[in-house]
């Protein structure tokens, strides 16, 4: 991603980096206490604390299968109204094959974030793709 200008991009960039070394206190605050997590399967309330109790076995997976960079790549935030703003997201994630190649994969997903709070917090957050799904169809995990 560009050098963020606005304030939510710059919510985002930190977000991103966040993400790419796998800093759980710190991906855990960018979320409300209690927001909505959806994915193509449905959606459901999940509570920061919890989440922040499984962010770290769901980092050591994706790092066992190879993943190694996790990049913002693309953002397009929508301001709803003066406090709300949504924003569709793509991401790159890169695994490490055996033998040194690269691979990467790109996924979507679209957060609603309140911006009337400081720090700004995700409310809503949808993967528009199953990544566990992906990571077999593309051979990354096992089926």
């Amino acid at each position: 991603m560009k050098n963020p200008q606005s304030a939510v991009e710059v919510f985002f960039h930190d977000y991103a980096r966040h993400t790419d070394t796998g800093d759980v206190p710190e991906l855990a605050a960018c979320f409300a206490d209690t927001f909505v997590a959806g994915n193509p399967q449905g959606a459901q309330a999940v509570r920061a604390s919890d989440f922040a109790l499984v962010l770290p076995k769901r980092i050591k997976y994706f790092e066992s299968l190879g993943c190694r960079r996790t990049e913002l790549i693309s953002l397009e935030p929508v301001e709803l109204d003066r406090r709300y703003v949504s924003a569709r997201t793509r991401w790159r994630l890169t695994f490490e094959r055996p033998g040194g190649e690269a691979l990467p994969l790109e996924v979507e997903s679209t957060y609603l974030v309140d911006t009337g709070v400081q720090p700004f917090r995700f409310l809503v957050y949808i993967a528009h793709q199953d990544i566990m799904e992906v990571v077999k169809e593309r051979g990354i995990a096992p089926a």
